[in-house]
């Protein structure tokens, strides 16, 4: 299935280091066809460009995906862990169940929440 694969030279690497800091990352077909850089990259293409780019910054942070992923749910703890136990839900209690709870046992009168369409009677 397509190409074998050709292992990337020193001045390749260079040419496409350059073409990302002259047109930026993501900018494949741009670099490709820049005169500055199209004679160097002529047998790669785009996804070439795209997958080598991405080697090299995995390279240079010396981490892979997984350990990226780690870091990111080390540094915010709020994104839940994926795993099979159920996780267990804390109830917040919002403005109108405090309400609701000073209801509860106090003379009859009609009191309008704050920020809210609902109207509660006091019996």
């Amino acid at each position: 299935m397509g190409a074998p694969k050709q292992k990337w030279t020193a001045e390749e690497e260079a040419a496409l280091k350059a073409g990302v800091r002259k047109h930026g990352s993501g900018k494949w077909q741009t670099i490709l066809r820049d005169p500055e850089f199209s004679n160097v990259l002529c047998s790669r293409s785009n996804v070439d460009l795209k997958d080598k780019w991405r080697n090299i910054n995995v390279t240079l942070s010396g981490l892979g995906s997984r350990e990226k992923a780690r870091l990111a749910l080390k540094r915010n703890p709020q994104i839940p862990k994926l795993d099979d136990k159920p996780s267990v839900v804390n109830h917040v209690r919002s403005d109108e169940d405090a309400v609701e709870d000073e209801l509860v046992g106090t003379p009859s009168e009609t009191v309008q929440v704050a920020d809210s369409k609902k109207t509660y009677t006091r019996s």
